[in-house]
């Protein structure tokens, strides 16, 4: 699979819009389409490090030199696969709007907080 194709894989596996990746890396839309029709093949370095920090993957996945992800936090999945009440709360938080997600988000930052943590 080529880096354009990585591009494109995890932005969409991580439910984001061509506008929102450029928004984080402080790049237009149309930059980032470039990126996923192959377009550009030089990205900045310092682009790449920020997109796979965003797209939750190494850099060397996206440049395609290396196949395993490398997730951060990756000893949680088979928690999370494994307990299905999660799984499903997970499955519809991802069906909502980004506004709603949001405010899902802010609501466990604050009972985490809350409770001490």
């Amino acid at each position: 699979m080529e880096m354009a194709e990585r591009i494109k894989e995890r932005r969409v596996l991580m439910g984001l819009t061509q506008e929102e990746l450029g928004k984080k890396l402080g790049l237009q839309k149309s930059a980032i389409a470039k990126y996923e029709n192959g377009r550009v093949e030089n990205i900045k370095r310092s682009i790449i490090a920020n997109m796979a920090k965003i797209l939750e993957c190494s850099p060397a996945y996206l440049m395609g030199w290396e196949d395993n992800l490398t997730i951060e936090n990756a000893d949680i999945i088979p928690d999370i696969l494994s307990n299905n009440i999660l799984l499903e709360h997970i499955k519809k938080l991802n069906a909502l709007s980004k506004e709603h997600q949001q405010t899902i988000y802010d609501n466990i930052s604050y009972w985490y907080e809350k409770e001490g943590h």
